[in-house]
């Protein structure tokens, strides 16, 4: 079962770091937890594709 929202923690440094602040900078989110929840959204939605998503949530039903 998927559950709504959970915390995930993650230390992150040098590059990436700036990187995700630079995205603030520029309006991408307000934060750094949205703009890390955006780039995982985009990365799975570039990977897998809505028919793609939904077809791995009945496969873990």
């Amino acid at each position: 079962m998927v559950e709504k929202k959970a915390e995930v923690r993650v230390f992150i440094d040098g590059l990436y770091l700036k990187v995700i602040d630079d995205l603030i900078k520029v309006g991408i989110g307000t934060n750094r937890s949205e703009v890390v929840r955006k780039m995982i959204h985009d990365w799975v939605m570039r990977e897998l594709g809505y028919k793609g998503l939904m077809e791995y949530a009945r496969k873990s039903r």
